[in-house]
């Protein structure tokens, strides 16, 4: 069963609309694809990072010295 989908409209940077664009023509998908699966890639980097770069966070606070780069 194929999934639905929804449509949504939002303003972006021009200059970002046209890497996606670049990167659309060199993949061979549409501006609409390659925008999904740029979401898509951020959501699973952002899911796999986040949970370390917040309990970074929160143990600097802890420890008194707060440092605002993720070590990684």
């Amino acid at each position: 069963m194929k999934a639905i989908k929804e449509t949504v409209t939002f303003r972006m940077e021009p200059k970002v609309r046209k890497s996606l664009e670049i990167i659309a023509e060199e993949e061979r998908r549409s501006f609409s694809s390659q925008l999904n699966v740029a979401i898509e890639e951020w959501l699973r980097i952002k899911n796999e990072i986040h949970p370390h770069f917040v309990e970074d966070i929160k143990g600097a606070l802890k420890s008194g010295r707060p440092e605002p780069v993720w070590k990684g």
